[in-house]
């Protein structure tokens, strides 16, 4: 029995090594993302209150994109591989969805109330906003228009 455990013991701290190993060897520097919160809000200090933020990241093929619902507050917080985990650092084509509440009908049968969130936001082609992900913790600010 002896013979046993000690043949046990040798190979204990070798197993744990490996497994140390792969573990390590498991991270991808693909997906390393970096802590982004920021706020939207339009030049007269107004803050969108409803809707989602998107980033895509520039050059990478395929795209990846980090997604953010705007609080009530205006603020929001990106999640790329999981909610509220951040984005991957490098230049991101930006995207503002503004969402609104449509009610019963009764009050405005047959109309969608217009966004106050001016359309070319919607597309990351047509928004115009290209922010920088730093591999630090990022507060950014988005400025956006009223619809015309």
């Amino acid at each position: 029995m002896t013979t046993l455990h000690a043949r046990q013991s040798r190979w204990r701290p070798s197993i744990l090594v490996l497994l140390v190993l792969a573990v390590a060897g498991c991270s991808d520097p693909g997906r390393d993302t970096y802590p982004v919160s920021g706020l939207v809000k339009f030049a007269d200090g107004t803050v969108l209150r409803d809707g989602s933020v998107e980033f895509e990241i520039i050059g990478r093929q395929p795209a990846v994109t980090a997604t953010g619902q705007i609080r009530p507050d205006g603020t929001f917080t990106l999640g790329t591989f999981a909610a509220d985990d951040g984005a991957l650092a490098g230049k991101h084509r930006v995207a503002v969805i503004h969402r609104y509440t449509i009610g019963t009908g009764a009050e405005r049968p047959g109309m969608i109330p217009e966004s106050e969130l001016h359309p070319r936001y919607r597309s990351f082609d047509t928004s115009g906003i290209t922010l920088e992900v730093e591999p630090t913790e990022n507060q950014i600010i988005i400025d956006v228009d009223f619809a015309q």
